[in-house]
């Protein structure tokens, strides 16, 4: 097989020939190209020089998209600011008020904000590895993460709170649910074989599973029945432990869920990962970034004799690779994926 038919495998639910390796390594590979954070958001043919410069490096079989947690959020309308050569933070939102709503617009992926270029890599990259690689286009953050980006988080978990039932929270999330859904279709269009979508805000370190269930899983159950509907497979990625709300993601219809690596994986293989593909989860910073190269093939052993058994299983980090990892330890994790990964 190679990258791309591996890949697919194991999203039909099938058993490939090995487990595939996905890096959430967007960061690492401007380190590596030599590019600032800067240039990369928004300058599309950066964007597939470093990945396409990364995978020949590594050779792994998903290359995954991503330039940041704003993107979307600010072709809403919100600010970010960006430390030299960091990812963007958003520091005003869209709107400071419920009253302000009726201002939104559902975005246009081709033409609002910084998309357009992550559009345009993807289109590049489609290219010329599109019949052989995998790409993951990331949509950048889910409804309710857009949600509590466009309101401001503080002020959006209180509204959650004290007046759950108002009509413009509802309105609030539509609007970000349209948007955000308009860009992973955008994303296949361009070329992307799959999608994804950051939706931590939601997740358990942040929010209770009791709102979680009610705000934030309807929106995502609705968003993998869109995808599923229009042939897009789609990825969901919470950031932090979110063992206590794994039953309620395994109702979900059959999707990916990137598991960050806080997450139980033994609990994550029982629930989730009956029925939908797991991604992740080996610790971004404290084994790929500061351990030893044996540390990585451990860690990496491990989480390969915990998932890999009856497939569904992409091999990747819990979260985003830090720039400053070592080659050798990606080397490593690579090398032990392709030893203990054959089936």
């Amino acid at each position: 097989m190679n990258s791309l038919e591996r890949v697919r495998t194991v999203l039909a639910g099938g058993i490939p020939d090995r487990v595939p390796v996905c890096l959430h390594n967007f960061m690492l590979a401007c380190r590596e190209a030599g590019v600032r954070m800067e240039e990369y958001r928004v300058n599309p043919e950066v964007i597939a020089r470093v990945h396409l410069q990364a995978v020949e490096k590594y050779g792994h079989d998903c290359i995954l998209v991503d330039t940041d947690t704003t993107m979307l959020a600010e072709a809403m309308g919100a600010r970010s600011e960006c430390a030299p050569d960091e990812p963007g933070r958003i520091v005003v939102p869209a709107i400071r008020s419920l009253d302000e709503v009726d201002k939104l617009k559902v975005v246009n992926p081709e033409t609002d904000g910084r998309i357009p270029a992550l559009i345009e890599g993807i289109r590049i990259m489609a290219k010329q590895v599109g019949s052989e690689i995998a790409i993951r286009g990331n949509a950048d953050q889910a409804a309710f993460d857009l949600a509590c980006m466009v309101r401001g988080v503080e002020d959006f978990l209180m509204e959650l709170v004290g007046q759950p039932d108002d009509p413009r929270i509802a309105q609030l999330m539509e609007v970000c649910y349209q948007s955000h859904l308009a860009v992973h279709r955008a994303l296949a269009r361009a070329g992307a074989h799959l999608t994804s979508m950051g939706d931590s805000f939601a997740g358990p370190d942040v929010t209770s599973p009791r709102m979680f269930d009610r705000f934030a899983r309807p929106y995502e159950e609705r968003l993998v029945k869109d995808l599923t509907a229009d042939g897009i497979f789609g990825v969901i990625h919470i950031c932090g432990d979110t063992s206590r709300i794994l039953d309620m993601m395994a109702e979900y219809e059959p999707c990916g869920f990137e598991l960050d690596y806080k997450t139980d994986a033994v609990k994550a293989k029982q629930t989730a990962g009956k029925s939908h593909v797991l991604f992740g989860n080996i610790d971004p910073s404290g084994v790929l970034a500061n351990g030893t190269v044996e540390e990585v093939r451990e860690a990496t052993r491990q989480l390969i004799s915990t998932w890999k058994p009856g497939g569904r299983f992409i091999l990747n980090s819990g979260c985003a690779i830090p720039p400053t990892t070592p080659p050798e330890n990606i080397r490593a994790m690579m090398e032990t994926a392709r030893e203990c990964g054959e089936y």
